[in-house]
Order: C-alpha cells, then sequence, then structure tokens
C-alpha cells in the first residue's frame, strides 16, 4: 500500500480530438475526478487534439467544431491549477499535408489564448525540438515532435524560424546532451508517435484485417477479401503508410530514437497516436501509450508487453522523492463516474507489479 505522497502526478491523455462536442463526454468527466490536489502536477495531451484535420482557417465549415473542441479541453480544466502541456499529432498538421503548419501554428495560438498560457504547446514554432521542462529535482519532460519528421511541405528548423536546433543532426545531439545532463533524474519523453506498438500503427493486425482488410479504415467495412486482401495489412506493416511507425520517414526517426535512449535506464516515453493503452519495456526503457481519450482500438500482446487493452482511459504516472514511479492505467466504467483501475505498476522502485 502507498505510504509515500507523490512530488508530482501526470496524466497523459492522448488522442482527445474526438470527445463529444454537445454533451458531458466520458473521458473527461472521469479526468475531472483524477485532477490531483494537494501536491504538484500535469495534465499532458499527447496529439491529435483535433479531429478531423486540426484548427482551419476562419473561412472553413470544420472552424467552429474545431475550435469547439479546444474550449471543451479548457473546460475541463478550468477548475485545475496544475501545468497543463500540449504535444501535435498528425490529424493538428492537417493529416500531414502540405499546409499543415498553418494549421498546427492557428492551434497553437488560440491555445494560448485560451488557456492565458504562452507555453503550453510544445515545442512550440512547429519546430521539432527537444524542448525541456524542467519539473523538478526528480523528473524533467522533454517534448519532441514526432510528425515533423513525416510532414509534407514547410517545416521550420534554425534560430531564425524560432527553433533550438539548425538541423536535424543538432536535434539529436542536443537530446542526447539532455539525456545525460538529467541522467541522475527520472526523464518523461513525449512523442505523438509510438517507438513500440502492438497495434495497428505498429503493424501487429489481427485475422479480421486479414479477411476484411477496409476495416482498417471503417470498422464497419466487412466487405470481404480473402488472400487478397492480405496485401494491405502486409504492406503496412512492413512499408507503412504515413501514420505507421514503419514508415521509412518515421523509421528513420525511430531508430536514431532507439538507439539514443538505450543508453539511459532512468527513461519512460509516453506517446499516443494508437487508440488504446500499453506498457512496453524493452532495453530497460519504459514506453506507454496512452491514446484511447476519444476511442478504442485492438491491442495485441506482445513478447515486451506488460500490458494492452482496448479501452477508453489514460495512463497516470505518480514521480515520488526516491526516484521511483508508478503507473496507472484507468478506463471509463458506466457505474463509476471515477472510472475503473485496471492496471498498475511500479516502473521504478517499491519491488512491485500489480496486475489487477
Amino acid at each position: 500500500m502507498e505510504t509515500l505522497t507523490p512530488v508530482y502526478e501526470v496524466l497523459l491523455i492522448g488522442d482527445s480530438g474526438n470527445i463529444k462536442r454537445h454533451q458531458p463526454d466520458e473521458l473527461f468527466e472521469m479526468m475531472k475526478h483524477h485532477l490531483p490536489l494537494g501536491h504538484p502536477s500535469a495534465v499532458i495531451f499527447l496529439g491529435d487534439n483535433i479531429y478531423p484535420v486540426g484548427l482551419p482557417d476562419e473561412k472553413s465549415p470544420l472552424r467552429a467544431d474545431a475550435e469547439l473542441v479546444l474550449q471543451k479541453h479548457h473546460e475541463a480544466l478550468k477548475n485545475y491549477d496544475g501545468k497543463v502541456i500540449f504535444i501535435s499529432g498528425n490529424h493538428d498538421w492537417n493529416k500531414g499535408k502540405e499546409d499543415g503548419f498553418d494549421y498546427v501554428i492557428r492551434q497553437e495560438k488560440y491555445l494560448e489564448k485560451l488557456f492565458n498560457d504562452k507555453n503550453i504547446f510544445l515545442p512550440a514554432n512547429g519546430c521539432p525540438g527537444p524542448k525541456e521542462v524542467n519539473i523538478n529535482p526528480q523528473l524533467s519532460i522533454i517534448a519532441i515532435n514526432t510528425q515533423w519528421w513525416l510532414q509534407e511541405g514547410y517545416r521550420p528548423i534554425g534560430q531564425k524560424q524560432g527553433c533550438g536546433v539548425e538541423t536535424e543532426n543538432d536535434f539529436f545531439i542536443k537530446l542526447t546532451a539532455i539525456l545525460e545532463k538529467n541522467k541522475h533524474k527520472r526523464v518523461l519523453v513525449l512523442g505523438h508517435y509510438p517507438i513500440y506498438s502492438e497495434s495497428l500503427h505498429g503493424g501487429k493486425y489481427s485475422l479480421q484485417h486479414h479477411l476484411f482488410p477496409l476495416t482498417l479504415y471503417k470498422k464497419n467495412a466487412f466487405l470481404p477479401l480473402p488472400f487478397v486482401g492480405s496485401m494491405l495489412p502486409m504492406y503496412r506493416k512492413f512499408f507503412g503508410a504515413k501514420e505507421d511507425i514503419s514508415h521509412p520517414l518515421f523509421r528513420q526517426l525511430r531508430l536514431r530514437l532507439k538507439s539514443i535512449f538505450e543508453k539511459h535506464n532512468n527513461l519512460i516515453y509516453a506517446c499516443g497516436h494508437e487508440h488504446n493503452l500499453q506498457y512496453i519495456k524493452r532495453h530497460n526503457n519504459h514506453f506507454i501509450v496512452s491514446g484511447a481519450a476519444s476511442k478504442s482500438t485492438y491491442v495485441l500482446q506482445g513478447k515486451y508487453s506488460k500490458f494492452g487493452l482496448a479501452a477508453k482511459g489514460f495512463f497516470k504516472l505518480k514521480f515520488f522523492a526516491d526516484l521511483s514511479v508508478k503507473a496507472e492505467a484507468i478506463i471509463v466504467d458506466d457505474e463509476n463516474p471515477k472510472g475503473e483501475l485496471v492496471y498498475e505498476t511500479w516502473i521504478y522502485g517499491q519491488n512491485r507489479d500489480n496486475n489487477l
């Protein structure tokens, strides 16, 4: 039983852009019950904050709905006095299209005005990052912009564009330096795309997807295409659509990040993108997928998986003064406004691993 009070608590909310607009959203209502009181904390939105295409210009018929989504985020947190951080995902960049930079900058400015906080959207200015946030002697947070590496059209980089790195290689040099500086602490790295995943974007498909491949794109598209239909899942597994971690552009980033991360045993990487909850441990690193704020999709049990569940919910991380860290997965429960705690584990310290 926990006897210590966390020195910091983090709620990881991913892919919240498809929440209910015109009635209370069950995930946000549950989130309100878990907003930490009495000690420092943060609520972090892990990208895809607006569906379907981020924040269009004011002439677009989608603009009013997109604004409403962001307003719902603000409304849910209006009584919360902790830190709020948003990072961007592929949908926030107009699904990777050439004008995506305009979409993400509009969102950044809108959120800054809405929350009255110039440091709420990280990395700022559409830059690749890495952006460090020094929380306390036990924890630093690093935000990276995974979509930047996949984005078509304009991608800012360099001091003239307000970015902290001049080249792609400078990004990795700076990230390595930040991690080395913080090797005595816990480090929480934020990105939208997963490094490892036992779900669709990780190239893991069910038998249904081979028999009915169109269900990859539309849930109820049960048009049988056996044998021939397997070509689509296989293509995405080995070559990757733009949103998959096997895509050649993301593969380059992923390989570099893996190489850097493996040298540090104090690191947790948190992401969204997959619409489920996962915890994977590999090479002494800890990978959390928490992208189930709006919807849920299947997840498989892989070799390095500690936990995986297709259900609407989020992860909570508790950081303690002795550098121990506890992770909890909480899902929506129609019978309990606080939701259901379905998994908890000590990522660091306490020598416990409880699977509820």
